[in-house]
């Protein structure tokens, strides 16, 4: 399990560019409407690897057919993908009293947080993700040294309880 937490840093890094893309392409202008202080964005590392670790631990395991994976990985990153927008969006409303997106202001969606068009595409990109980066980015993970990955989840980490505590004051 400790690997998947590297897992979540590099994924939430790699979420960290793709926002910052989206934000310059919707709004010609870059935007950082990053929560913790570090280059992460934890919503898209947190959907990808739901989505992984179903897939690792479940999907290549019991389902043998390949085509069948690939529809059921693709199937599983959306629906990870839209558990993480809605933990992230309604959560944070909740502890927090602040709204982090809408999508109802730009695109047909009857939720806030959820909304087909975004979390289809999140999903499907999540699936590619997985398929073939991935493979990539584990091939680097395990030689990484040990004290390294300590040091970056505890970097993660310390971001995420200066991130709670300035929110809470």
């Amino acid at each position: 399990m400790k690997r998947y937490f590297l897992y979540l840093i590099i994924y939430s890094v790699l979420g960290f560019i793709l926002e910052r893309l989206i934000n310059i392409i919707a709004y010609k202008e870059y935007v950082d409407n990053s929560i913790l202080i570090g280059p992460y964005q934890p919503l898209y590392g947190s959907g990808i690897v739901m989505a992984l670790i179903i897939y690792d631990q479940i999907i290549r395991k019991k389902v043998s057919n390949k085509v069948f994976q690939n529809i059921t990985l693709v199937i599983t990153a959306i629906i990870a993908t839209g558990i993480a927008e809605a933990v992230t969006g309604y959560g944070y409303e909740y502890f927090f009293k602040d709204i982090l997106w809408d999508y109802g202001e730009f695109l047909p969606c009857k939720l806030q947080y959820i909304c087909w068009i975004p979390t289809t595409s999140f999903g499907i990109l999540s699936y590619f993700v997985i398929k073939y980066i991935h493979p990539f980015i584990e091939s680097y993970e395990r030689v990484i040294p040990k004290l390294l990955k300590g040091l970056i989840f505890t970097v993660f980490i310390v971001d995420i309880i200066i991130t709670l505590i300035l929110l809470n004051n």
